[in-house]
């Protein structure tokens, strides 16, 4: 008697590995199935149910409405551009209220009042850091205030004195101001004001 023995690699499948190479295959093809579709899927955009005449009558009124939309911006642009001062105008103003400044006669309780107010304000109002309130200076309708980097302090945010000038003309006192006027660099701000 002799037996014939084959190659291991040669040797027919077993019906479990049969099934098992099936059930892949077909977990591979059905997750193929999709990605082909997807890829040979056409995009339909549906029509709408308006005939073209409509469609065009529709953008055509819509492109005249955002006409007259733009017509309306560049009016309120042009009324603010002939309300606007110019900056020669600004600058002379600005040197009024300085010779305004030196020139007027202090009325103490008003000058008081307000001087009060703003060192009042810098001490109450939520800041990171307390400015050092150099000059503050106010006569019968105007007011010069300076405001420093505090000693100790190296760098102040850069939005430091423009988030304080925003608080401070919230404030009720401030408010009788018709006209400001600030110069901030790093370290200093220097306001005036008049009622006037």
């Amino acid at each position: 008697m002799s037996f014939f023995q084959s190659d291991p690699q040669q040797q027919p499948q077993t019906y479990q590995q049969q099934f098992v190479e099936e059930q892949i295959a077909q977990a591979l093809e059905s997750q193929a199935k999709p990605v082909a579709f997807a890829i040979h899927k056409e995009i339909v955009i549906p029509k709408a149910g308006l005939p073209e005449t409509e469609k065009k009558s529709d953008l055509e009124q819509k492109v005249a409405e955002l006409k007259l939309q733009v017509e309306n911006q560049q009016a309120v642009i042009a009324s603010y551009r002939s309300s606007a001062i110019p900056p020669q105008q600004i600058d002379s103003h600005l040197d009024d209220l300085y010779t305004l400044l030196e020139e007027q006669s202090r009325d103490e309780a008003w000058a008081y009042q307000v001087e009060t107010a703003m060192s009042d304000f810098l001490i109450m109002a939520d800041l990171p850091v307390q400015p050092q309130l150099s000059v503050s200076t106010c006569k019968s309708s105007v007011c010069q205030f300076k405001l420093l980097q505090p000693e100790g302090v190296d760098d102040l945010p850069s939005h430091y004195w423009r988030n304080m000038t925003d608080k401070m003309m919230e404030q009720s006192w401030w408010k009788q101001f018709k006209f400001t006027s600030t110069t901030s660099s790093d370290d200093s701000l220097t306001i005036i004001a008049s009622t006037q």
